[in-house]
């Protein structure tokens, strides 16, 4: 009935000679969400990024009516706002002189672009499985955009202050200095406990699904969590990444049928492999895989580690994605997140565990949008070699070269190639030289898989995370010291205006956010209405999404417009604004209230 109506009074063409302003806070029509959309996107789209004006509009927008057909793009603009804020806070570009600088800024702040950036595109691929004719082409627009400020300016502005400093310390140790290094994980970690240690290793998990995964686990469990980093092995790929997160004194490769093997202390480290390798150090150990203890019944999985002290967990949803479709990978993320905190859950009420660690072989770098020619480099441009018969430079480079991927390549130790960064490979003890292009250029290959890539040396390849999950339980002293700390509770929502008094039908009121959503406080939806003395309700009700992260209080407000019904109203009765959880899990507030209306709206009876 709303969109005849719009049709027959065309309506479109009426919001659209108003502002964004003008139509925020309106809600009767849908076609208002396909204005302001409309309005904010072609505004992008020609390189107008008014960041308060989006977060603003999307605030407002998102308890309307209407909003769910057009969240995804409501959600994607919001993102594009986020970009542009941090592209304001570091516009001057990235200019740190050591690597574990960059590596410090990177995992406390620089990372959050690559959240905003894989959120955008979610909402992105979720609107192209929900059509709408007037948006779509206009959201395409906004990707181009988006692409610019990601792949263009933060990957390369980020990328080439990371390959200019770290590149020294690469060629001559292979690592970054003071950095915690993946070789030495078990090491550090695992050998030093002294309580039975479950470690998940989730396959291509890079640093920033791992925070957004330990914000969720901090707030739905009850817990210690703690984020850290260490630095992948190189090449950042999985047969190396899974070998140096088992017990080893040294790894060292092997030629097999023209395929680099990764043995630890002679073992083979390959998937079937890893059990019998962690047992050597530690027979009470046992390497399984999350799709078959998923795939049990309770008593059988938990037959699997009764006994045993260290538990390796491999899981492979975002890794596996990629193999299918590149543009898989970002719900895939999600998808891991959900698997993982479940795979927590079955360890802690199941196993009885503890101590849980959560990590991965390496990261990853994606793209979007199509690579040009000049962010990739050939195999056959590696090599200064004057050859006018094609077939001898082919030769020449399959003898150099041993393997390589689309970001990294192993060479015949004394090969210098172009274009590529030289990396120290396995401590210099091996017969081969390691490789990697800079910022975020591939190397041609035959075949697909171009966007979603690793191996290289980016900071999203090589930052690993360390997710150290300490279950506490109730009657534990840390639990009990530290018992609000460790406690979630939804943040609450207060009325921040001082007068209570109403002499108006339609008027306006202050709220504020208590808390903000972070480490023990949730996100929480309020609704918001008056009633008189006896419960009834006497306004329209107004919704609260309460999930503002800001420190800042002045940031963590709302103002809510209430329209009165059309009843008579004494000056002598109370009135209550009342605010209520919409989950019903707290015990609404009541705030007392006068309303004094010189004219009520019934003492006008044209209808009698």
């Amino acid at each position: 009935m709303a969109r005849y109506v719009e049709d027959e009074a065309c309506l479109h063409q009426r919001f659209e000679k108003l502002t964004v302003d003008d139509l925020v806070g309106t809600e009767c029509f849908p076609c208002i969400n396909e204005v302001i959309l409309t309005k904010l996107m072609t505004e992008i789209s020609d390189h107008i990024i008014d960041v308060d004006t989006i977060t603003g509009a999307v605030e407002k927008r998102r308890t309307c009516a209407w909003y769910e057909p057009f969240e995804n793009f409501y959600d994607g603009i919001l993102q594009v706002a986020n970009m542009q804020s941090f592209f304001k806070e570091h516009s001057a570009g990235f200019h740190t002189a050591e690597a574990k600088g960059i590596w410090k800024e990177y995992t406390e702040s620089y990372y959050q672009m690559d959240t905003y950036y894989r959120l955008f595109h979610l909402s992105f691929q979720k609107s192209l499985e929900t059509s709408n004719i007037l948006l779509d082409d206009l959201f395409k627009h906004v990707v181009d955009k988006v692409e610019g400020l990601y792949t263009h300016w933060f990957l390369g502005e980020l990328g080439n202050n990371w390959s200019d400093v770290c590149a020294d310390e690469l060629a001559a140790y292979g690592k970054v200095l003071e950095v915690p290094q993946q070789e030495e994980f078990y090491c550090s970690r695992i050998k030093t406990s002294d309580t039975k240690i479950f470690v998940i290793i989730s396959d291509a998990m890079r640093y920033e699904v791992a925070a957004a995964m330990a914000d969720q686990l901090r707030r739905e469990t009850q817990s210690k969590v703690s984020l850290g980093s260490m630095q992948s092995i190189f090449p950042s790929i999985t047969k190396f990444g899974m070998a140096a997160l088992l017990p080893h004194k040294e790894l060292t490769v092997e030629l097999r049928n023209d395929i680099l093997t990764v043995l630890a202390d002679g073992q083979s480290t390959a998937s079937g492999y890893r059990d019998k390798v962690l047992k050597s150090e530690d027979p009470a150990s046992v390497a399984l895989k999350y799709n078959d203890i998923i795939a049990m019944k309770r008593a059988e999985r938990s037959a699997l580690v009764k006994g045993m002290d260290v538990v390796y967990i491999y899981h492979d949803t975002i890794d596996e994605a990629s193999h299918t479709s590149d543009t898989a990978v970002f719900a895939a993320c999600d998808k891991a997140i959900s698997e993982l905190k479940n795979l927590v859950r079955i360890i802690v009420n199941e196993f009885g565990g503890t101590n849980i660690l959560i990590t991965a072989d390496h990261g990853f770098l994606y793209t979007y949008s199509p690579l040009t020619e000049d962010d990739k480099v050939g195999k056959n441009e590696f090599y200064d070699v004057d050859r006018e018969n094609v077939n001898d430079l082919k030769k020449e480079s399959a003898k150099r070269c041993v393997e390589y991927g689309r970001r990294y390549a192993i060479m015949q130790k004394g090969v210098q190639p172009n274009y590529l960064l030289p990396v120290k490979f396995l401590d210099g003890k091996s017969d081969f030289g390691g490789f990697a292009p800079r910022e975020s250029i591939r190397i041609k290959m035959n075949g697909g898989g171009m966007n979603f890539v690793h191996g290289g040396i980016s900071l999203q390849e090589m930052v690993v995370p360390v997710i150290e999950y300490h279950y506490l339980r109730s009657d534990s002293m840390e639990y009990k010291r530290n018992k609000e700390k460790y406690d979630t509770k939804p943040v609450t929502v207060n009325l921040l205006s001082a007068n209570h008094k109403i002499s108006n039908m339609i008027f306006s009121l202050n709220f504020y956010q208590k808390d903000a959503v972070g480490a023990n406080r949730e996100a929480a939806t309020y609704q918001v209405y008056f009633t008189d003395e006896n419960g009834r309700q006497i306004s329209d009700v107004q919704k609260m999404i309460a999930d503002k992260t800001s420190d800042n209080g002045a940031e963590r407000t709302f103002r809510c417009q209430f329209n009165l019904k059309s009843l008579k109203y004494s000056n002598t009765a109370t009135y209550y604004l009342v605010i209520a959880d919409e989950q019903e899990l707290q015990m609404p507030q009541r705030e007392p209230f006068q309303i004094d209306i010189a004219f009520a709206v019934d003492e006008f009876d044209f209808f009698s």
